[in-house]
């Protein structure tokens, strides 16, 4: 039996019917929730029925939008461990501190929760395939649950915004159908075009939302159903952190959690943190960010669709929202890994970046109980395990070794010479040429230095910009650093520090 009752409009409060094939509102753009019947789920929603269920998402599936669970696509998402930490907590100073681990999911991040919701309620209307436009985890998960589902599916990956390596390896495994446009609103604008004949799923997609705030049910359910006082959430989209604020509300209204006295603390990393500058200067739109962070991809939002609930929810819940720097979320990626056993990617560990500031602004109080949310794993992000054995030659030696040569620190002085020269902006082979000899002193031949370009490039180090004719009838093709380029330069600087 469903309790599903409409689709409601987040901004003009505008409302669908619950079956309407709609994911954005048609009145004024707004993202779109689910609303359920919640007074009649108090009746019949109790916590000893529930803990007699098998764990993961659906077993909260009342509180979700699929109509037929025979039609479930499921790869055992959810039911991710809540991990009390001695170690961190001992660093921190904290006296009860916890990490809901996401890492553990089937493709390695908590987007799994949202996806499966997603992908089941597709094949249950009959779809036969499904679209995206991104880069990173929604990529990864989604064409792992189109093939468990016997979907097809297809990703436009943005050549410019940066790919994490083990997320694209996930994605050609999966067999999807991808394509190389030029950025990430050419992607958007892709999938979105392909709406006619395939499912569209994004971040803010209504019934995508609804499985990410699965997260909060299963961390107040590990907590003899009460809440935390702070729930510290990476911020991209701003859509997981949304929806753990509805999840809250909805379990206080069916009368799972008495009270809702919960935090929430939002967190994006210095750089691109739009969410984080609205919250700042008491705005009520969040206004798109011109850079991006060259270390947390993932959260690296320069329009965060889900901005505007995110900013209410934090200011709901009395909450806090900080941004990070990289040389702090490094340090808290290396103590998850080394203190608690749990290997995150850099968007993760900026929950623990935050929760240290907070501490030390006295936001946070060493007696409060803290969950942090750890978002996705390390191994779709493998080249930052250089930052963990910086200083140990062995090991560096080792890895350099094992990996990819595109992906270590040992990518030729000429090439590293190439990319200094980019970062200053983008430029053409001859200029570059010029660059070599009069800036670093490198003497080469201009055909050698294109294959150098022609190299980088493969590496998703560098991305060609344009093209334009020359007065003698040639083309002349500008190049510029990626957003993997400007990570790798970075990372290349500290490591030489």
């Amino acid at each position: 039996m469903s309790f599903v009752t409409a689709l409601k409009c987040t901004q003009c409060g505008h409302e669908y019917p619950s079956d309407e094939r709609i994911t954005i509102c048609a009145v004024c753009d707004g993202v779109l929730n689910v609303t359920y019947d919640l007074s009649q789920l108090r009746r019949r929603f109790k916590s000893t029925e529930l803990a007699r269920r098998l764990p993961g998402i659906w077993k909260y599936s009342e509180l979700l939008p699929v109509v037929n669970l025979d039609t479930v696509v499921s790869l055992g998402e959810g039911g991710t461990f809540l991990h009390k930490c001695d170690g961190l907590a001992r660093s921190t100073g904290m006296q009860e501190l916890y990490l809901k681990d996401e890492t553990t999911n089937p493709t390695g991040a908590f987007i799994d929760r949202g996806t499966a919701v997603e992908v089941s309620v597709a094949k249950e209307r009959g779809f036969k395939s499904m679209c995206c436009g991104s880069t990173g985890n929604l990529a990864a998960s989604l064409v792992a649950y189109a093939a468990r589902a016997g979907l097809s599916s297809k990703v436009f990956i943005p050549q410019r915004g940066g790919v994490d390596v083990g997320k694209f390896y996930q994605i050609l495994a999966y067999g999807a159908d991808v394509e190389v446009v030029r950025d990430h609103e050419e992607a958007e604008a892709r999938a979105n075009q392909e709406s006619s004949h395939s499912r569209i799923i994004s971040p803010s997609s209504p019934h995508f939302l609804e499985g990410v705030k699965t997260t909060v049910y299963e961390v107040c359910e590990q907590l003899q159903w009460t809440g935390p006082d702070w729930i510290i959430v990476p911020m991209g989209n701003g859509g997981h952190l949304s929806m753990i604020w509805k999840g809250l509300r909805e379990l206080n209204q069916v009368g799972l959690l008495e009270t809702n006295k919960t935090k929430l603390v939002g967190v994006q990393a210095k750089g691109c943190a739009p969410i984080v500058e609205a919250f700042d200067s008491n705005a009520d739109e969040v206004s798109p960010c011109a850079t991006v962070s060259t270390l947390s991809l993932d959260i690296s939002v320069k329009k965060p669709s889900c901005g505007r609930m995110a900013l209410n929810a934090i200011r709901e819940s009395r909450g806090h929202a900080i941004a990070v720097h990289d040389k702090d979320i490094l340090k808290a990626l290396g103590d998850l890994a080394r203190q608690e056993g749990v290997f995150a990617e850099p968007s993760s560990a900026t929950s623990i970046a935050a929760l240290r500031a907070l501490m030390e602004s006295k936001e946070i109080s060493r007696t409060d109980r803290v969950v942090c949310v750890i978002t996705g794993m390390g191994l779709k992000y493998p080249e930052i395990a250089r930052t963990l054995v910086k200083g140990r030659t062995e090991l560096e030696n080792l890895l350099s070794q094992v990996e990819d040569r595109r992906f270590t620190t040992h990518l030729g002085k000429t090439k590293v010479h190439i990319l200094h020269i980019l970062a200053k902006g983008e430029s053409y082979g001859y200029e570059i040429w010029k660059g070599l000899q009069e800036d670093h002193g490198v003497r080469l031949r201009i055909p050698s230095v294109y294959q150098h370009l022609v190299e980088l490039k493969a590496s998703g180090l560098i991305a060609s910009t344009r093209s334009e004719r020359t007065f003698d009838g040639r083309y002349r093709r500008y190049y510029e650093l990626s957003e993997r380029g400007k990570w790798t330069l970075n990372q290349l600087e500290r490591l030489s520090d």
